[in-house]
């Protein structure tokens, strides 16, 4: 988690730590079962990013329990249109205006388990748990297969970088449920142009010469929709502000 404080002032990260560690107290009081994913999870791995954004995965049983525990210590969440529960942190900063500082939860797909999860130390808490590579790979690889294209470089990264089991990596897709992850995975290792019916963006077609890309140039690419994704992110904010 260094390189949040790298990109992010003492008070904000402080709340953000702060809440993070809230929200684990209160998911342990509970005993809600969950896992971190997405880029810190990637980042316990492999080269460190920067994100503003702490993910969690939890059981669709466990979501009712976990709006519960929030409304009861009235901290303020909603469900955005990716059905991700996000808490945010209260800051009336321009800085947190544009760029939030959030934790979210999604629900775990059908017929995915947790999988052994690995306990890392996060903002000075110990024994978070935090998904595997193969997990990590094989919701990349769903996400693809629903649409998301550019998680199909973060699934590429973990295995050119050989931090997953390519073969527990195809086991773990094969416990999803309908769904086209294994053709993903497919793709990334036999390095074949794929095409995804679900995808309807300009990534959608994905061709092997990716596969040769260095890692620099991977992570700037990723770096630079990074920049686009939050430009837009911010513009809608604005929006919604200004139909308030």
């Amino acid at each position: 988690m260094e390189i949040l404080r790298l990109f992010e002032s003492d008070g904000r990260m402080n709340k953000f730590q702060n809440l993070f560690k809230q929200i684990i107290c209160f998911l342990s009081e509970e005993k809600i079962e969950y896992v971190i994913i997405g880029t810190v999870a990637y980042s316990e791995y492999a080269p460190p990013r920067a994100t503003t954004n702490i993910n969690f995965m939890i059981s669709e049983s466990d979501c009712c329990k976990l709006e519960s525990v929030l409304k009861e210590h009235e901290i303020d969440f909603i469900w955005n249109p990716y059905q991700q529960l996000v808490i945010a942190v209260k800051d009336n900063s321009e800085e947190t205006k544009k760029y939030p500082l959030e934790l979210s939860f999604q629900i775990t797909p059908k017929g995915l388990t947790f999988n052994q999860p690995i306990p890392k130390e996060i903002f000075g808490v110990a024994d978070v748990p935090v998904a595997s590579p193969e997990v990590l790979v094989a919701l990349w690889c769903l996400a693809v297969s629903n649409g998301h294209s550019k998680s199909y470089y973060d699934a590429q990264m973990v295995i050119k970088l050989q931090l997953a089991d390519v073969d527990r990596c195809a086991a773990v897709i094969e416990s999803l449920l309908e769904s086209d992850a294994n053709k993903v995975l497919r793709s990334i290792l036999t390095g074949n142009a794929m095409y995804v019916d679900t995808i309807d963006i300009d990534e959608a077609l994905i061709m092997a010469s990716d596969l040769i890309q260095t890692h620099e140039e991977i992570e700037l690419a990723k770096a630079h929709r990074y920049q686009a994704a939050q430009e837009r992110r911010r513009q809608l904010y604005e929006r919604m502000q200004q139909t308030k």
